[in-house]
């Protein structure tokens, strides 16, 4: 095979003319390389259908992609198997630290914020002294 690179001449259509030129404007690439890209990437993806045509290869490929993802399942399962463990040990903990509050079924929340048992804020008797 030679190193040099074959021409192809080619005639297409005004409009893609058109396009080509707005797209080597726009991108700032020759008409030519933009061509060549396009040519590029037709002839991988005819190579790409051409391969996966062939049973052989497809059924090779699928066993390749099933045994990745089989992998892929089995570390799911241990991070799985790991974050149960760890969801029990913080329920262990949380029990330890924080201790249950026993709330009555129909106390509203500013309810709880209120305590009624302690009186701290208000003083046992009425201050008189700075009246005249």
């Amino acid at each position: 095979m030679s190193l040099e690179n074959t021409k192809i001449e080619i005639t297409v259509s005004p409009e893609w003319a058109d396009q080509f030129n707005q797209l080597s404007l726009e991108t700032k690439r020759s008409v030519e390389e933009l061509v060549q890209e396009a040519l590029g990437q037709y002839l991988e993806q005819s190579q790409t259908s051409l391969l996966s045509n062939s049973p052989a290869i497809e059924s090779s490929s699928l066993s390749k992609e099933l045994s990745i993802l089989k992998q892929r399942v089995q570390s799911l399962e241990l991070l799985l198997n790991q974050v149960a463990k760890l969801e029990s040990k913080i329920s262990a903990l949380e029990k330890i630290v924080i201790p249950e509050i026993s709330i009555p079924p129909h106390s509203t929340f500013a309810q709880l914020l209120t305590n009624d048992d302690e009186d701290d804020d208000e003083p046992d008797e009425v201050l008189t002294d700075f009246l005249p």
